[in-house]
């Protein structure tokens, strides 16, 4: 069942018989969202794809909530789209092998193979975004598409009118006690309350990475098996004189 974040508010203050701040419990929901999103990673329900076409020769800062790069490709400008996947390399590898800001023919269709990525140049570090690279350079324009995992919207921004995120919507229980998690420690809680929101969020979680592991296995081209130790038998042991 889904839960807004009043509900969530509510719950939080019934369960702790606790009252926080506006402020306070923002902070909490944003950690617990953080711990859980950071743990779920490559779930497929939090990738998008940025596609723009980029002009001759030039960098392209990457969107605002772009945690991480899945793959980059490039796309065929004629009437047929044929796709290739670049290669990513350091950008220090990029510069060397190709100084030069073009290197590839004034074709309707260049071919690029490499790509890098690097910080923006800005005074905000706290702006700071992913920059893509590409190589070798063009004297036209190729059209990208980029997919990435993103950093869904928080709960916290929601209005409750509009569409929840899909944590709220989804896993309401996983959400709830690890902003409980985060409450207690905050509150200094007892270490036996401390240890039961661990518990009910651990549960959770488990639902939850059930959840990716079925999204895996549906998948056409499942993810291959760990290789598992070999177990060697221990030689055997001389007998005992009684």
């Amino acid at each position: 069942m889904a839960m807004t974040y009043t509900e969530l508010q509510t719950n939080v203050q019934d369960i702790t018989e606790m009252t926080f701040t506006d402020a306070q419990l923002s902070m909490f929901t944003k950690q617990a969202e953080q711990k859980i999103y950071g743990f779920i990673k490559d779930l497929p329900i939090l990738k998008t794809t940025f596609s723009e076409t980029f002009t001759a020769s030039a960098d392209k800062v990457l969107p605002a909530d772009c945690l991480y790069v899945h793959s980059v490709v490039q796309q065929s400008s004629g009437t047929i789209v044929n796709r290739k996947a670049l290669v990513q390399k350091d950008l220090d590898f990029l510069l060397e092998a190709y100084p030069l800001s073009t290197q590839t023919t004034d074709t309707d269709d260049p071919e690029v193979k490499y790509y890098a990525l690097d910080s923006s140049t800005t005074s905000d570090e706290s702006a700071s975004r992913m920059v893509l690279t590409l190589a070798p350079k063009w004297a036209t324009s190729v059209t990208i598409q980029v997919d990435y995992q993103y950093q869904p919207r928080s709960i916290v921004d929601t209005d409750g009118t509009e569409e929840q995120p899909w944590l709220g919507t989804n896993y309401d229980s996983a959400l709830l006690n690890g902003v409980l998690i985060e409450a207690a420690r905050f509150m200094k809680a007892e270490p036996d309350i401390i240890q039961l929101y661990d518990q009910q969020y651990t549960l959770a979680m488990q639902q939850l990475m059930d959840t990716i592991g079925k999204m895996d296995g549906d998948s056409f081209r499942p993810k291959a098996s760990p290789a598992r130790p070999l177990t060697i038998p221990a030689p055997p042991q001389p007998q005992q004189e009684g």
